[in-house]
């Protein structure tokens, strides 16, 4: 049975402040950041990197999960709602809020573009430009996408 989304947004938010409270800027990625439902699990990328066992310490610490993946950045709610957390140098972070939001063959025609994960691309908008790209809302992802933009191709 799948929970309603009210119930995955009032979780998301909970994640939210028990990040801020840790000192962690999270950003919303994945499937919900593209408008799509129903989710598998929520997921969100952090600004700077923890080692597996500062990630497995804190997961297992929150009050929200009841239980995590050691290693994985992986943790479950009570009511049995995925979570997954990425993670980026700020350098790095808009070419990975891209690869994280997807989707998968999306990201795969970006991969190949000349540019990729040169540094720094602090932010979406910089990553794209880098790959030559205009910034594409999470929505309009897909490889069709590179059909319409002139001098681009997703073959």
């Amino acid at each position: 049975m799948t929970l309603p989304l009210s119930a995955y947004l009032e979780l998301e938010s909970q994640v939210l402040s028990w990040a801020a409270g840790q000192g962690w800027q999270l950003q919303r990625t994945g499937p919900l950041r593209r408008g799509e439902w129903p989710l598998p699990r929520l997921e969100f990328l952090r600004e700077g990197v923890l080692t597996p066992d500062e990630w497995e310490a804190a997961l297992a610490a929150c009050p929200l999960f009841a239980r995590s993946v050691s290693g994985k950045g992986e943790a479950w709610s009570q009511e049995g709602i995925g979570v997954k957390f990425y993670q980026a140098p700020t350098d790095l972070l808009g070419f990975a809020q891209i690869a994280h939001t997807g989707p998968a063959a999306f990201v795969a025609v970006c991969h190949r573009l000349p540019g990729w994960d040169e540094a720094p691309a602090p932010d979406e908008a910089v990553a794209f430009a880098r790959v030559g790209l205009p910034c594409i809302p999470p929505d309009q992802r897909n490889p069709e996408v590179f059909t319409m933009l002139a001098g681009v191709s997703g073959g």
